[in-house]
């Protein structure tokens, strides 16, 4: 459903989706499990892995408000309540908090409820959380860093907004930049250091026994990447951009799926919504409209072409641009370029003997006191307006 509306496309199953999600929030007493989305697999124990996701995915969407929606709230306070004391998250409070699902939480209570005092605390256990090598992050505290969860974090703690008032974060966030740019290869689209998350997760019931069922979580690095990559503050790497979006389109199916973690043509939404959510990053992050060409000139600076200028070579657009700003420089300057050139012209006159100097110098008074008038004019009349 998200990948449909987030690029703007009609699906008519629509308020089906919402009223299956509304049925499958769970309802309980126990604040501890109200509200949350559980899994096939977790015998109705709601699970981070679901709550962020579904409830990130209906507010990014503009879902959350409809009539068939789920209670957003309850899904707020479901995982505010389900972090642990150390501030990071698991599948549920008393798990072990992991970086791939604190990250995911962050990311959901941003864009739930941004001013909740369990962002600040995801996203201090998550700088805490880091690898002390490289400044990035892996999938659990200080393993050695990812491609994959170093984007997903920097996602994550990017769309949290500390950035710009937390130095701390802002820091980590940089240093967490400098890493992903340097080890990515936009050419491949896993990252053959984090392709699966596995691990196991143990419930105790009431009556003391214990469930324990196994989490695998599929990653794509690229797609993750390439969010990442968009968001970065005021330096984003347009040549990775670029690249990671032609592998992303070179590597699709032809019935459009991408190949799966395990590089099997399983049907899955997961070889595809992750492609169709960085593509959709992309066209929300950078000047782009449809039709449009991104053609990188450097590694932090690229041509935008549009409409009749497609079939123009981004070298000779560039060439054009600058002939006609040095033609406007000429237009609004002309009587500063008039003068420049009598100087040049008076002064080569002296040096050849044609002109003596003080004839020279009266031949420029007229024009030079007229160019001040002008100045002096222009730039009142600049003030009064």
């Amino acid at each position: 459903m998200s990948s449909f509306l987030l690029h703007g496309r009609p699906f008519e199953h629509e308020q089906q989706c919402l009223r299956f999600l509304q049925r499958r929030q769970i309802r309980s007493d126990d604040p501890l499990l109200d509200g949350g989305w559980a899994v096939n697999t977790s015998a109705g124990q709601p699970v981070t892995e679901a709550t962020a996701l579904v409830a990130r995915l209906l507010a990014c969407t503009g879902t959350l408000l409809m009539p068939a929606s789920p209670d957003a709230q309850r899904a707020t306070t479901w995982l505010v309540n389900n972090q642990n004391q150390d501030g990071g998250w698991g599948s549920f409070r008393g798990q072990e908090s992991r970086v791939w699902l604190t990250a995911m939480a962050v990311r959901a209570l941003g864009e739930l409820d941004p001013r909740t005092p369990a962002i600040v605390g995801g996203a201090k256990w998550l700088v805490g959380a880091r690898d002390s090598a490289s400044h990035a992050w892996g999938e659990l505290p200080r393993h050695a860093a990812t491609v994959t969860h170093t984007s997903y974090v920097l996602t994550a703690l990017a769309d949290s907004g500390l950035t710009a008032s937390d130095r701390t974060t802002a820091d980590a966030v940089s240093a967490g930049f400098n890493w992903l740019t340097s080890n990515l290869n936009p050419a491949r689209v896993h990252d053959d250091h984090a392709r699966l998350e596995i691990y196991n997760v143990t419930r105790m019931d009431a009556n003391g026994s214990v469930t324990m069922w196994e989490n695998t979580i599929w990653h794509h690095g690229l797609p993750f990447a390439l969010s990442a990559l968009v968001r970065q503050a005021g330096t984003v790497r347009f040549d990775l951009v670029a690249s990671a979006v032609h592998t992303i389109a070179a590597t699709q199916m032809d019935d459009g799926r991408w190949p799966s973690v395990d590089s099997s043509a399983a049907f899955s939404v997961w070889t595809v919504w992750p492609f169709l959510e960085a593509l959709a990053d992309v066209k929300k992050s950078l000047p782009l409209r449809s039709g449009q060409v991104l053609t990188p000139l450097s590694a932090q600076a690229a041509v935008i072409q549009g409409g009749i200028d497609l079939d123009v070579a981004p070298q000779r657009l560039l060439g054009l641009v600058r002939w006609r700003a040095r033609k406007e420089w000429v237009r609004r300057n002309w009587a500063t370029a008039a003068i420049a050139l009598l100087l040049a012209g008076g002064t080569a006159f002296v040096a050849t003997g044609v002109f003596e100097a003080q004839e020279v110098g009266f031949g420029l008074v007229v024009p030079i006191v007229l160019l001040g008038i002008q100045v002096a004019m222009t730039g009142r009349k600049s003030f009064k307006q």
